[in-house]
């Protein structure tokens, strides 16, 4: 292995965010310190030159990525000051002044809860996707309104992760957002779905780590091109975590025949998940809970035949719903104000639903099991606030329109829709005790390859074996200090080649 290289910063508090851009010729690193450093990175030579520092939130920067090279160079930035900002680079700009890259849209946190994770897709090159998340799990996502100018960002889709009950002030909390960054869905590779644009997420929460998938929930057709007001809905529960999951990955490259997910857990396990994506049964009652979400082998009879008929009434709903909103386009402030309005009336009727939730089954390793989840969807609820347009072009927080909070965005957890294919569990693979405190993890290109690392101070490299199946570490190598010693860092890449070789 080549021996590592110190990366002299130069910021004045704890790094907390280092990004690359696709080809790893710019490097951006964010800090407690409130700035963002771009660098740029030869790639023959390794050498890197600062190219700007500005200042980028009035607290420190929680996260940051280069957006999709074929927009341009643009970054986006969430931080604990409320706000997600976005950046587009000024070439005009003499380097290292500061101002090299200008802030050209604010979106604001309604609820005024920090955003913890944030992630972007651009699809086919050109339509572009933000979900962020706050550290009470309201996940919201978002597009520009048009693919050409990303100045002003139309909310697509709003709620919370945790259902009604979200962390309380004061909890512990863990959550992270993650798009599939794959081209084409792997439902659609299959041949057990037809919608080739569909949009995958997957979200820690706490303990535990779920699946959403994008419906189109009526035939309002986003006929200025600015929105396709998709809704998301939970195709796939992973089983609980013992602890806090601290990140959570989804590989690329996913024409190996299953979604690979993988998540890092405070327990200092690292679990790699192989997700199938099967055809779905002839009838969407006999999914069980529906969602594309089979009712797993040890599940009641009692518990499934309720889950039924729960989501018979909720897939009545959907279609009065949808019928009611077949109608012309309307303007955006129209849009917005009879969005408000219905989200205002739900929730005022809201406490008088009734509401059943099952517990959902955890699943073994290596069975092929398929996932279990709750129902109790109210679908008119949900898609109130999914057509409420935002936009926030240097928006400030202190504005006077009614804030969406946790409550009003959707108190229901997202299940009890039907796609026309399951998602299962192909197999689980846990690496235990991986770290003392696993923190983040990433793969890479290929999805062949994992990086971990935690409190100990370690980075590992896992790969799969292609005898065994199993996930081994082939390289590792550890953080010493400037004058640590150097045999140290060399012993712990050995004992790696060692672990590999056995």
């Amino acid at each position: 292995m080549a021996k590592a290289s110190e990366f002299a910063t130069g910021h004045h508090d704890r790094v907390t965010v280092l990004h690359t851009n696709f080809d790893a010729s710019r490097i951006l690193t964010g800090s407690i310190d409130h700035r963002i450093k771009v660098w740029n990175r030869d790639p023959k030579t390794g050498e890197r030159t600062l190219l700007d520092t500005f200042t980028a939130h009035d607290s420190d920067i929680r996260d940051a990525k280069f957006l999709h090279p074929t927009l341009g160079s643009y970054i986006a930035s969430i931080g604990n000051d409320l706000k997600c900002h976005v950046w587009m680079e000024e070439p005009s700009q003499a380097p290292n002044n500061g101002h090299r890259f200008r802030r050209i849209a604010t979106i604001p946190s309604t609820p005024r809860v920090p955003f913890v994770s944030m992630d972007l897709k651009t699809v086919d090159n050109v339509y572009t996707y933000l979900a962020l998340i706050d550290r009470q799990g309201l996940l919201s996502v978002y597009e520009p309104s048009s693919p050409d100018d990303l100045k002003d960002w139309i909310l697509v889709d709003q709620f919370n992760v945790c259902g009604a009950h979200p962390p309380s002030r004061g909890d512990e909390t863990s959550f992270k957002v993650r798009f599939d960054q794959n081209a084409t869905p792997l439902a659609y590779i299959n041949s057990v779905s037809d919608d080739r644009s569909q949009l995958s997420l997957v979200v820690s929460a706490l303990n535990d780590v779920k699946v959403y998938r994008s419906v189109i929930p009526t035939n309002f057709g986003g006929g200025d091109g600015s929105s396709h007001r998709l809704m998301f809905y939970e195709a796939a529960k992973l089983p609980r975590h013992p602890a806090l999951v601290r990140d959570v990955a989804w590989a690329p490259f996913s024409v190996r025949g299953t979604d690979r997910v993988a998540t890092a857990c405070k327990d200092g396990s690292v679990r790699i998940f192989e997700l199938a994506v099967l055809e779905g049964p002839s009838t969407g009652l006999s999914n069980g809970a529906g969602g594309g979400v089979g009712s797993t082998s040890s599940a009641a009879p009692g518990i499934a035949a309720s889950n039924a008929s729960t989501f018979s009434t909720q897939t009545a709903s959907t279609r009065s719903y949808a019928s009611q909103q077949r109608q012309q386009p309307q303007s955006s402030l129209t849009s917005a104000i009879a969005g408000r309005t219905a989200a205002h009336s739900s929730y005022t009727h809201s406490p008088s639903q009734s509401q059943s939730q099952s517990s959902p089954a955890s699943s073994t390793t290596n069975t092929n099991t398929t996932t279990n989840t709750t129902s109790g969807t109210n679908p008119s609820t949900s898609a109130s606030m999914s057509g409420n347009p935002h936009s926030h072009p240097g928006a400030d927080t202190a504005n006077t329109e009614p804030h969406i909070t946790s409550s009003h965005a959707s108190p229901i957890a997202r299940t009890g829709y039907t796609f026309p294919f399951i998602t299962s569990i192909a197999s689980t693979t846990t690496l235990a005790h991986a770290h003392p405190d696993a923190w983040s993890l990433s793969f890479d290109a290929q999805g062949q390859v994992l990086l971990t690392n935690g409190a100990d101070g370690v980075t590992k490299i896992w790969r799969k074996s292609v005898l065994g199946g199993q996930w081994l570490v082939f390289a590792g190598q550890e953080v010493l200090d400037g004058d640590g010693d150097e045999g140290s860092s060399e012993e712990s890449e050995k004992d790696g080649l060692e672990i590999a070789e056995g």
